[in-house]
């Protein structure tokens, strides 16, 4: 007796991810969740007004007291102009003076003060750039 061997037929399943089918029901939800969240707030009952209450918490301030925070701002924007204008003088006369020593030096060299002199004009020069953007 001779035995035949039939081919068995291959079938090729598509692979088939366990998340692909998930991922839009994980969208869904991560979408859906917030609004759900509101819904659930806004149908609680508020609380009843009480008439001649306010429902906001913080008390206002007092005028005088709004005025004496307002005459404090006022002298501390005084104070930090007269600095600024201070600090800017100073920085016109190191500028003169550093000009005058470059002038008289020779164009191939530089002495070391003359470098030292040119970065306390650069730290003041940003000091008052940072006092004016700051307002401190």
């Amino acid at each position: 007796m001779k035995i035949s061997v039939l081919p068995i037929p291959v079938v090729r399943i598509p692979a088939v991810r366990v998340f692909d089918a998930s991922i839009p029901a994980l969208v869904c939800l991560l979408l859906c969740a917030p609004i759900a969240a509101r819904a659930q707030k806004s149908s609680l009952p508020s609380e009843p007004a009480i008439p001649g209450v306010s429902s906001n918490p913080a008390p206002e301030p007092d005028p005088s007291m709004r005025r004496m925070t307002a005459q404090m701002a006022f002298r501390r924007n005084a104070e930090r102009q007269k600095q600024i204008v201070a600090q800017t003088a100073h920085l016109l006369e190191l500028a003169q003076k550093l000009n005058d020593e470059v002038s008289k030096s020779n164009k191939d060299e530089l002495s070391v003060s003359v470098v030292k002199e040119a970065e306390e004009i650069e730290k003041l020069a940003k000091s008052i750039k940072d006092k004016m953007r700051d307002g401190t």
